[in-house]
């Protein structure tokens, strides 16, 4: 998968998300509890290809920019903490 594949499952799951909500008429409460099951198809096909999009872009995209950005940072010593000036604090 690239990252145009990625976007289009990530918009295609929100569309099937949200066809349910927006165009409640065209799903028809045939169950015996009022739910239907084109609407719950489409909900949990559309929120697992939002999940694949999403998941894609976030190991392609997000975390290799966040761990150039942390390796940037600067670092002291491993295990190191800065702690403030022991001088300048007065015990009373």
């Amino acid at each position: 998968m690239n990252l145009p594949n990625a976007f289009a499952f990530a918009a295609l799951g929100w569309v099937m998300e949200m066809l349910p909500k927006a165009f409640p008429s065209w799903f028809s409460h045939t169950g015996s509890d009022g739910a239907n099951a084109r609407a719950l198809w489409l909900s949990v096909m559309g929120y697992l290809q939002l999940l694949l999009g999403l998941g894609h872009i976030l190991r392609t995209q997000v975390w290799p920019s966040v761990s150039r950005l942390v390796s940037l940072a600067p670092s002291g010593e491993p295990g190191a903490l800065t702690l403030p000036n022991p001088r300048g604090v007065t015990l009373r």
